[in-house]
């Protein structure tokens, strides 16, 4: 059963977290559908004027103060051919992310998230009402790919663009000065705005002549109320941030798939790094159930569950895909697959129909992907031995601290041999440690964040069948 489509999903660094791809694919997008100056009118474009240096400062410090502003309430209105869609919502500044309910087929609705890069979907709930967020049953996919609906790009356009309102320092206002202009005075909610038209302002110092343009309206105390931008539509599509709005947004983080609670890296404690030196030694003679989630593809998630056992390192699981049901034994030595008919995980492995592939077999790529990655993962999550805590002092990186039900959960990265190397927070894998024994292994890839959650028992040992023992034999021999 190959899994080739889905290879360039495999585990790697998350791709959504680094500023600099995501902001140039939002360039290429707006410059794609032709604009790079709003077009309003002339009658307007007549009254504009370069900007005051009190105005270039004011849009310098926009981005920052956004930043550390609280979460706000949004109104959408993107254009469409039969009028304008509506969508609500609420973002978060710090993350970002946005939180919203979008019109869907039928009449109905969807429930979006969406971070730098990815969006999530999942059918209507009333739990938006009180901005809270379902945690299972999402479907993500990446943002701005080609061969999607233009609806579906349009939105990534604009919400694209609506983080690149937010920035850990301040822009430039000598850049400002030079490339914003005032464009009109007006009132929206009651309060009295200046409207600019201005670069988009994602990384200054990198712009040129041809950055995209937005308008931009301010009220007296610096904060933005409206953001216009064109996203290829008849008319500009419009962003209202609702500031009278209140709401609780203690639940506003984005779900797990999409990396979920924000992590601030710190350095482990002693007592941690020692645990981390543990963990993998601790599972030397243990076994465990396991339930997977995994995006493999854009709109695809696999799902599967069975057991570790890493006494035999072997991992035995039933997936669930877009192409059906199939059991899944991953060993040192090589992996083998063979369809089923449903999810059941039988007690016993079949004895025949199974396709495996050693390791050091040259095709076994085609067949690896990010549900394979993460398997391995877990079986590489065992040592005979305990690592030495002084260097997992060192090396090895707290992100946050969880609680649940009295249960402190720490979730931490650290090196395994091998790994490529990445900025703290942002390794291809993290771990979730509770009390003394890893509870959870998450995967980063190209459409969201896998995730291994485990629970010990002792669990029977597997029989592998001795056709796929001689099957990975011969193919590795």
């Amino acid at each position: 059963m190959s899994t080739t489509r889905r290879n360039d999903g495999a585990a790697g660094a998350a791709p959504w977290k680094s500023a600099l791809p995501w902001v140039m694919a939002i360039i290429v997008a707006i410059g794609a559908v032709g604009w790079f100056a709003v077009s309003c009118g002339a009658d307007r474009a007549s009254a504009e004027r370069p900007v005051t240096e009190e105005e270039a400062a004011a849009l310098a410090e926009l981005r920052y103060r956004n930043h550390s502003a609280d979460p706000v309430a949004v109104r959408m209105r993107l254009p469409a051919e039969d009028g304008a869609v509506m969508v609500d919502g609420f973002l978060d500044w710090g993350v970002p992310l946005l939180y919203a309910r979008v019109p869907g087929a039928e009449d109905g609705h969807l429930l979006v998230q969406a971070v730098p890069g990815l969006v999530a979907t999942h059918a209507d709930d009333e739990a938006f009402d009180a901005v809270r967020v379902p945690s299972s049953e999402w479907t993500p996919r990446q943002m701005l790919t080609d061969g999607g609906p233009q609806a579906e790009a349009m939105f990534d356009i604009l919400v694209s663009s609506l983080f690149t309102l937010t920035a850990e320092a301040e822009d430039d206002p000598a850049y400002l000065a030079e490339h914003a202009m005032w464009r009109e005075e007006g009132v929206i909610d009651g309060e009295p705005v200046d409207t600019f038209r201005a670069p988009i302002m994602a990384a200054s110092s990198e712009t040129s002549a041809e950055v995209p343009e937005a308008l931009y309206s301010l009220d007296g105390q610096g904060d933005i109320r409206r953001f216009q931008v064109n996203i290829g539509g008849s008319a500009l599509a419009t962003v209202d941030f609702l500031r009278e709005v209140d709401f609780d947004a203690s639940a506003l983080e984005p779900i797990d798939m999409l990396g979920g609670p924000a992590v601030a890296p710190a350095k482990v404690s002693e007592d941690l790094a020692r645990t981390i030196a543990h963990v993998r030694s601790a599972n030397w003679s243990k076994s465990a159930t396991v339930e997977m989630t995994v995006p493999i593809a854009d709109g695809e998630v696999a799902r599967g569950h069975g057991s570790i056992d890493w006494r035999t390192m072997t991992a035995y699981l039933s997936i669930e895909d877009a192409d059906g049901y199939h059991l899944l034994l991953a060993m040192p030595d090589g992996l083998a697959t063979v369809g089923t008919d449903s999810s059941e995980l039988p007690e016993s492995p079949p004895d025949e129909g199974w396709e495996a592939h050693a390791l050091d077999d040259e095709a076994v790529a085609e067949h690896f992907g990010p549900v394979e990655t993460l398997t391995y993962r877990l079986l590489e999550m065992s040592a005979e031995e305990a690592a030495d805590a002084d260097e997992m002092a060192e090396e090895a990186s707290q992100l946050r601290v969880e609680e649940v039900d009295g249960e402190t959960t720490h979730v931490v990265e650290f090196p395994v041999a091998g790994d490529a190397e990445a900025s703290t927070g942002e390794s291809a894998f993290r771990y979730h440690i509770t009390g003394e024994r890893l509870s959870e292994v998450e995967m980063m890839t190209a459409f969201g964040v896998g995730s291994a959650e485990l629970e010990y028992e002792d669990y029977p040992m597997v029989a592998i069948p001795w056709t796929v023992n001689e099957a990975i034999s011969r193919h590795g021999g």
